[in-house]
Formats: C-alpha cells, sequence, structure tokens
C-alpha cells in the first residue's frame, strides 16, 4: 500500500510541476507585476503537492514571516518536500539559492532561472563572485527574500549536517538580517530515497526572530553568523 502510495504521488507530483511551472513562466509575460503572480503560481504548486500527499503546513514560533521585510531565510534540509513547504508558508516573495547545475531540471529549473532565483557556482570563484554580486542587487532592488539550506543537500539520518559558511556571504554583502527557520516533520514523512510521502499529517514551520549582520566581515563574520543560526535552529527542534 506504501508503495501504491508513494507511485500515485509521483504521477501527482509531475502532473501539477508541468502545469504549474508552465503557468509561472507564462505569468512572467505579463508586466510589472508578473514576477508577483508568477510567485504565487510557485506558492500554489507547494500547496497543492503538499495536498497530494496528504500533508498541511503549520506556521508557528516566536518569529513571524514578514511579507514587508527583506530578511535571508535559513532553514534545515531534510527532504524533498521543504522547498514547496516554504513556497506555501512563506506569505512574501523567496528566492531559493540553487546551485547553478540545477538549471538544467525540466520546468522547475527553467522557471527557477526565469525569475530570477539566486544561481551559485562552486566551481568557478570568479563566476560565483559575479553571481553574488547579482543577488545582492536584485535582492535590494526587488525586496526579495533569499533562501538558503547552508547543509548544501539533505540530510541522510534527520541530523542537522555541518554548515557550508559561504552560504552565508550573501546576506552580509547586502546587509540583511538572517532569519532561522526550522522544518519540521518532512525528513520523518519523505526522507531522502523515497519517492513520496509515506504517510499525512502536518509539517511544522517553526520560524526564530531575525538575526542582525551588522558589524560582521569576510570569514570570520560568516563563522559567527553560522553559529548563531544553527544554535537557532537546534532551539527551535532541530535534532
Amino acid at each position: 500500500m506504501r508503495r501504491l502510495r508513494a507511485i500515485a504521488f509521483a504521477w501527482w507530483a509531475a502532473i501539477i510541476t508541468i502545469v504549474c511551472f508552465t503557468l509561472a513562466m507564462l505569468a512572467l509575460l505579463l508586466g510589472p507585476r508578473s514576477a508577483r503572480i508568477s510567485h504565487r503560481v510557485a506558492a500554489t504548486w507547494g500547496r497543492l503537492l503538499l495536498w497530494g500527499g496528504g500533508l498541511r503546513v503549520r506556521v508557528e514560533g516566536p518569529g513571524t514571516l514578514d511579507p514587508n521585510a527583506t530578511r535571508m531565510i535559513v532553514a534545515n534540509h531534510a527532504s524533498y518536500l521543504d522547498p514547496p513547504a516554504m513556497l506555501a508558508a512563506h506569505p512574501g516573495q523567496i528566492r531559493f539559492m540553487l546551485k547553478k547545475e540545477l538549471m538544467r531540471l525540466p520546468f522547475i529549473g527553467w522557471y527557477t532561472k526565469a525569475s530570477g532565483h539566486f544561481l551559485v557556482d562552486r566551481e568557478n570563484p570568479r563566476e560565483g563572485k559575479r553571481l553574488l554580486d547579482q543577488a545582492v542587487e536584485r535582492a535590494k532592488r526587488y525586496n526579495l527574500n533569499p533562501m538558503v539550506f547552508p547543509e548544501g543537500t539533505r540530510t541522510r539520518d534527520g541530523k542537522l549536517a555541518e554548515f557550508r559558511n559561504g552560504a552565508f556571504q550573501l546576506a552580509l554583502s547586502a546587509g540583511l538580517e538572517v532569519q532561522p527557520v526550522a522544518i519540521l516533520g518532512t525528513y520523518e514523512r519523505m526522507p531522502r530515497g523515497s519517492i513520496g510521502p509515506n504517510r499525512g499529517g502536518d509539517i511544522i514551520i517553526r520560524v526564530g526572530e531575525p538575526l542582525s549582520v551588522e558589524g560582521l566581515k569576510g570569514n570570520p563574520g560568516r563563522k559567527i553568523i553560522s553559529a548563531q543560526v544553527e544554535a537557532a535552529l537546534r532551539e527551535l527542534g532541530v535534532a
């Protein structure tokens, strides 16, 4: 039964991904408000994807996801369900920091490139610096909320993995507050290697208070904010 559930979810995910991200790319052609409309379509994709797995998102915590603030959102990464859960939960516009290689993915990759998500090139430092400068300028101009998973990949055991401190450079360069967000329940429902959720229920988005990066620079500054975020995520319930 669990296998059939996973296969049904995979088909559902494929269908709504094709439909929603085609519509999201078309929405980018609608004029000045196109990016906002397109992002709403992407958020709808997140909600529909989770609905297909019998999942709901519940937001709680001492902090709030403010649609009018521009902050870097930093979360633990436990499952493929994490990005759609964040799209469904955040009331503002978020843009993920993604490896450049992911742009090759059909529909999702094409959309993220067209809609201005932030690309990261780990192999070419010069190109990486150029992409970072573009990201800083875009975040400030359009009041976007960059989102990063500083572990770099999904956890293998449900535990918080070591952070890549370079993930915080955008926040330091742009002077953005950093908001820790714990995503709870996705690993238990769809761990690495799964093709669908093994059961329904709630995904908890637990929001922490934003952290200032004022006065932080270079590698020492990245280490400081990285340690602060790790401590905040553990306090919010990440193992």
